[in-house]
């Protein structure tokens, strides 16, 4: 893979935090926020597609409550705005505390499927924006800027749950681990350690795509999760990253450094039933980097 292709913007995508100052015209994505049950306070971005929630692993948005349907509903745009349909639930779709079968979207309606409500905040209303802040928020390490573990497992669910249902999709995982990463800290301090995990970030960041996610899930472990993509094509992106850390420098109090890194790669196979093993063998593989001598992809 070149590395233009592995490019990520600095939010992949998302959500760009802004400033206090705002544009008087500015909008944001119109979303769904869960304001009573399970899952407060998680956003919903419906884009383009259609959405389902449900209890079902494989709905886009899962609420696992067991009265909760599969396939509860629907969120989808059409002309131009979003529309909720039930999808035949047993315990109906409400909207305004009428119970509906399909029916147009405006700004504040609130939506409640069970025991669970979702606020709908239309794009033009800057409580959308708020929303996006507050959300991005949740899901970032205040360090280095990258998503977190909690984003990266939810992450990692949803791939497998796509896996599971599609023989033919390749999902890799990468873990990284920098060497000797204690000695840094012992002997230049926390703060300088800190600045490494952040320069090292910006390395990584700028060789992914946009669709992958790097997040940092430990002190100075980081996982990259690739959708779409094999064996082979998660080592030899693992192992630019090798390559442009080893390459370049750090700067530890007075002195330029030369700083390396260990990763483990691994791809889903059939029979894996959790994240867990997914997990699992990616660590075993960056174990086998660490004890063959470091500063290698397994």
């Amino acid at each position: 893979m070149s590395k233009d292709s592995h490019q990520q913007p600095p939010t992949d995508g998302e959500t760009v935090l802004l400033g206090t100052a705002r544009a008087s015209d500015e909008r944001h994505e119109a979303c769904l926020v869960i304001i009573r049950g399970a899952r407060l306070g998680s956003r919903i971005v419906p884009g383009r597609e259609p959405l389902i929630i449900g209890r079902a692993v494989d709905a886009d948005f899962q609420i696992s409550e067991r009265s909760i349907s599969r396939q509860h509903c629907r969120v989808f745009l059409e002309d131009g705005r979003y529309w909720i349909e039930d999808l035949g639930s047993t315990n109906h779709t409400w909207l305004n505390d009428e119970m509906i079968e399909r029916s147009p979207l405006r700004d504040g309606d609130l939506i409640r499927i069970s025991q669970t409500v979702l606020k709908f905040v239309d794009e033009g209303n800057i409580e959308a924006g708020y929303h996006s802040e507050l959300h991005e928020s949740t899901i970032r390490d205040t360090l280095t800027g990258l998503y977190n573990r909690r984003h990266a497992m939810a992450v990692l669910e949803k791939e497998l749950a796509r896996a599971r249902r599609d023989e033919g999709y390749a999902l890799a995982l990468v873990i990284l681990d920098l060497d000797f990463f204690k000695d840094i800290n012992d002997e230049h301090g926390h703060l300088a350690g800190d600045g490494v995990l952040r320069q090292l970030s910006r390395i990584a960041a700028d060789r992914v795509r946009a669709s992958d996610t790097l997040a940092r899930i430990g002190g100075e472990e980081f996982a990259l999760i690739l959708p779409d993509t094999r064996r082979e094509e998660a080592w030899q992106l693992a192992e630019s990253i090798r390559e442009s850390v080893e390459c370049e420098t750090f700067r530890l109090g007075d002195e330029e450094h030369s700083i390396t890194l260990s990763a483990g790669v691994a791809t889903w196979q059939p029979g894996m039933e959790s994240i867990s093993e997914l997990l699992k063998a990616a660590d075993a593989q960056l174990y086998e980097a660490k004890t063959s001598g470091r500063n290698r992809v397994c």
